[in-house]
């Protein structure tokens, strides 16, 4: 039998590290892959708004298919920060993504804070001593608009810096944005209000309208009267259905119960354990609950959202208040069938006081 000569082995090994550190340095179109990318790409987040003066908001990640959650990837990611203010007592409530960063908002004198969308690595941070912000969007480039307690604001999506307020529109409490084309939808405490991308001066007013908004493929935006669904148009005309029953609101300082899909002319809103789905032009879609969630005891916490990546519907919710609020909840359901997908169970065990896992996860975000 041949027998091996180690030293021949060794010198050959060498020879060729040597030749393939040599390709890699010459050639040009050598890739180095970043162990990095990738991380947060596959899923979604989970926005938490934190527990009032114990711990702050949260951006948790699910992966599509996994069982569990990366619970607080944001701090995991800027080792030492917080979405919140120092005392914690301002909640995490909205969040968008725009142009490759999360925006993250906070109530009660809390920060505005973008982050990357593919590393959550913290890319700016707005504070101001007394502030109260709801929504944001982007109007064109660096231009865009927050909502806050007490009316609108243009905002440089780079740094983050709040300009001046909005004078076409009331100095109210303002929520939920929606841009549509030339036209920019605002959720106020007196109505909602369409205004000119362009200059915003104000297009046409709703006195009746309390929730919103939402967008189906046919162009239309979704809002509510609470007992109605109101359908507005591309020529701004409405058209409502009465709701079997009713959509509730945390208020404008909370994401709208409302969701549309992307993939058929749908708009989707719960009540209690019931998720109702509208498809529109059909009357019938309304007589019975597209999706009885049988979990007990449970409460959708926050707002479903539509998943426009997998046609799902993505349901955020606890067990209860106190104790029963550490258990928190993921569910997963087909936007289009309503069979449950996945569900997953996380945190703590509904009896210890355990203010480290209570999140109230109340709104999912796609890329």
């Amino acid at each position: 039998m041949k027998q091996f000569n180690f030293k021949q082995i060794f010198v050959a090994a060498a020879l060729l590290t040597t030749g393939l550190y040599a390709c890699k340095k010459d050639n040009v179109n050598y890739i180095e892959i970043d162990p990095v990318a990738g991380k947060y790409d596959n899923g979604f987040f989970v926005i938490g708004e934190g527990s009032y003066g114990q711990s702050a908001g949260a951006v948790s990640f699910y992966r599509y298919g996994d069982d569990t959650l990366s619970i607080r990837a944001y701090e995991k990611e800027n080792p030492g920060k917080i979405l919140s203010n120092t005392a914690k007592t301002s909640t995490l409530q909205f969040a968008s993504i725009i142009n490759g960063s999360i925006y993250l908002m906070s109530k009660i004198n809390g920060p505005i804070v973008k982050i990357n969308e593919q590393t959550l690595k913290e890319e700016a941070r707005y504070v101001q001593e007394a502030s109260n912000w709801r929504s944001i969007i982007q109007v064109d480039g660096s231009r865009g608009l927050v909502s806050a307690n007490d009316g609108v604001y243009q905002i440089d999506l780079n740094t983050l810096t709040v300009q001046n307020k909005l004078t076409t529109v009331g100095a109210v409490n303002t929520g939920d944005i929606l841009k549509k084309g030339d036209n920019i939808y605002l959720l106020q405490s007196n109505g909602a209000k369409i205004i000119s991308s362009s200059n915003y001066s104000l297009v046409k007013s709703f006195s009746n309208i309390n929730r919103g908004f939402a967008q189906t493929p046919n162009g239309k935006v979704w809002a509510s009267t609470g007992s109605r669904l109101i359908a507005i148009d591309n020529n701004l005309d409405t058209a409502g259905i009465a709701l079997t029953v009713a959509l509730g609101s945390f208020g404008l300082d909370a994401p709208t119960r409302i969701t549309a899909s992307t993939k058929e002319n749908a708009v989707f809103y719960h009540a209690g354990k019931s998720i109702y789905k509208y498809v529109d032009g059909d009357k019938t879609s309304l007589s019975q609950p597209f999706i009885n969630i049988t979990e007990d005891p449970f409460m959708v916490y926050g707002a479903i959202r539509y998943d426009r990546n997998k046609d799902y519907i993505v349901v955020n919710g606890i067990q209860g208040y106190g104790a029963a609020s550490t258990v928190n909840y993921l569910l997963i359901y087909n936007a289009s069938t309503g069979a449950l997908v996945k569900k997953i169970k996380y945190g703590g065990d509904g009896v210890t006081t355990d203010f480290s896992k209570i999140y109230f996860p109340d709104l999912a975000i796609f890329h």
